[in-house]
């Protein structure tokens, strides 16, 4: 099967069934590779029943679908795979609960899934190159940023855009290419973490 790169959900019960916290850490897995029911009750420490009544529904609603069966010990093992790498609500789905809560729990996931991949790394993945941390070969910074919501927006399109450019940059050789893990969220906030300018501020005063 060959996954969409972005699944549009038409459907209340699509944006229903995915807003479920357990079914988000289901499908973020599906989304890497195909599992069965017995591989995702182990990852997530859930009992198999459990993720198999989860699975049904996700299968139900066109979320995920069964890619592949092997018969091992006599037993069949039906691996499953989301059906797409991305899920957008539709337009008239946008202004509702479900999407604010799937959406915010789509980020946590998918925060919760770096935090996998920097405990799985190797050793090396961390070993600094110098002082000088532009010669790092790793990456990790906060930044709070005061724009209008147009320059936001100009700011996410020119990131994509960039990623696009260096991930078919034909001008390296591929046998020098190493893979790389790149995460990245935004969103607005209420107020910024660190208030230590303002502080400094007043205290001048």
């Amino acid at each position: 099967m060959e996954q969409q790169a972005i699944l549009i959900l038409e459907q209340y019960e699509q944006l229903k069934v995915i807003s479920d916290p357990m079914r988000t850490k289901m499908l973020m897995h599906l989304i890497e590779q195909p599992h069965t029911g017995q591989q995702l009750a182990q990852k997530l420490d859930v009992s198999r029943a459990k993720i198999l009544y989860h699975l049904r529904e996700l299968e139900k609603y066109q979320l995920i679908q069964l890619v592949e069966e092997e018969v091992r010990g006599g037993n069949v093992l039906k691996f499953y795979q989301a059906v797409a790498r991305g899920f957008i609500p539709a337009d008239h789905l946008l202004n509702l609960v479900e999407t604010k809560k799937a959406t915010r729990q789509s980020y946590v996931e998918v925060l919760d899934r770096a935090k996998t991949r920097v405990l799985t790394a190797p050793e090396r993945s961390f070993a600094p190159r110098s002082s000088d941390v532009e010669d790092w070969e790793s990456l990790s910074f906060q930044q709070e940023l005061r724009l209008t919501p147009e320059q936001f927006l100009t700011f996410t399109k020119r990131y994509r855009e960039l990623l696009q450019e260096v991930e078919h940059d034909a001008s390296a050789d591929e046998a020098d290419k190493k893979l790389y893990y790149v995460m990245a969220t935004a969103f607005e906030i209420d107020a910024p973490l660190v208030q230590a300018d303002e502080e400094e501020g007043h205290a001048g005063n």
